[in-house]
């Protein structure tokens, strides 16, 4: 029998630096609408929902922000 994961990746930012030099910044995020609406659905009893996907949303705000301004320096 398989072990079920107890941890779920929300958001992820990256820097890597490619074999050719360049630096390569990614981000990937659970959207925060779809997040709230399966917990909701899901799990209704944990009032955790709207929190965590305001702090999505914030996630991915400064990620794009992050994005944005680093071309100052890449």
């Amino acid at each position: 029998m398989a072990n079920k994961s107890t941890e779920a990746n929300l958001f992820t930012f990256q820097a890597n630096l490619k074999q050719n030099g360049t630096i390569e910044l990614t981000w990937e995020g659970v959207k925060p609408e779809q997040f709230e609406s399966a917990m909701v659905e899901g799990l209704p009893q944990w009032d955790g929902s709207h929190a965590t996907a305001s702090l999505l949303r914030y996630l991915r705000s400064m990620a794009d922000e992050m994005l944005e301004k680093s071309r100052n320096y890449i």
